[in-house]
């Protein structure tokens, strides 16, 4: 602003000190529009979100804010290419739901859930190109939610031959190998439609992350989870490349920082609400587990 002769020195002095401060300290206030696969009901998988939200809003001391649309906003099968073209800034999910569009991510799922050595390793920096160069989109996080990975629940137990012949079983392409080993029909359903599913025979059992049941209810329409769990359930977060572009250095050193943090949190956060969910579900005395051993 051009100096004004009128203006005191005392206020020409506090409006230079004011002037500094602020291209000292830009301020960021960035909000970022999320599509999310998953909502508080699948709360598990939703707290991955929450968490590293928390952790942007701690780093950033609140200039990064989110403002989150979950499925009912767009299906879940439908939501990579809204986040490509910018329709939304960033993008919650499993890779599992966009696999037939080139979903890389799919295959982190079956690397042990050791958070350094999948950067250490290049896994993390080669997905991230990937989707940079496939989808438009820069990777921020790759976060599991747990080091259970998944697991089946059913309506009914095991045959007497310890499978589940003939039965049809939810599941998208990360449960299709266990579901066909163990003799079942794969069905592919968004998760929100497991409950009603299940409930109305659709299906007479349902693929899902091992945590969850309590969340979204399963208990009360599928009476036994089967063990071992397999498999590491790998959760993205996906910024926009032209929005991540646009975003100033600090920003962006945030949303790394923040992603990097929640990787690392996580195993340990989604092992704690694991184990508070098996708790719980043996306290309701609902779930028998049934032990099953299956070849990859």
């Amino acid at each position: 602003m051009p100096f004004n002769s009128n203006w005191s020195v005392r206020g020409s002095l506090a409006a230079l000190a004011l002037g500094g401060m602020a291209a000292a300290s830009p301020v960021l206030a960035e909000d970022i529009r999320v599509l999310s696969s998953f909502d508080t009901s699948q709360l598990p998988t939703y707290s991955v979100l929450q968490q590293y939200m928390n952790n942007v809003a701690e780093i950033g001391e609140g200039d990064v804010t989110f403002t989150v649309f979950g499925p009912e906003a767009v299906p879940i099968f439908e939501q990579l290419a809204p986040v490509s073209t910018g329709v939304f800034d960033a993008l919650y999910t499993h890779p599992v739901f966009h696999a037939g569009d080139g979903g890389l991510a799919l295959t982190v799922d079956a690397i042990d859930v050791d958070p350094i050595a999948r950067r250490e390793s290049g896994v993390w920096e080669y997905v991230d190109q990937f989707y940079q160069e496939t989808h438009d989109l820069k990777m921020v996080a790759m976060m599991s939610v747990s080091m259970e990975g998944y697991h089946l629940f059913t309506k009914e137990p095991l045959s007497e031959s310890g499978d589940l012949a003939g039965r049809k079983v939810r599941g998208t392409p990360t449960y299709f190998g266990v579901i066909e080993a163990l003799g079942a029909e794969p069905v592919v359903l968004p998760g929100s439609e497991i409950y009603s599913a299940l409930q109305t025979g659709i299906v007479e059992g349902a693929g899902w992350p091992a945590a969850g049941m309590v969340s979204m209810k399963h208990y009360e329409v599928a009476n036994y989870r089967l063990r071992p769990t397999f498999g590491a359930a790998t959760q993205p977060v996906f910024i926009n490349l032209d929005v991540w572009n646009g975003l100033s250095a600090e920003v962006q050193d945030i949303l790394l920082e923040a992603g990097e943090l929640t990787e690392l949190q996580m195993p340990w956060i989604g092992n704690a609400i694991q184990a508070e969910e098996d708790a719980k579900l043996t306290e309701l005395d609902v779930m028998t587990v049934v032990r099953v051993a299956v070849r990859p």
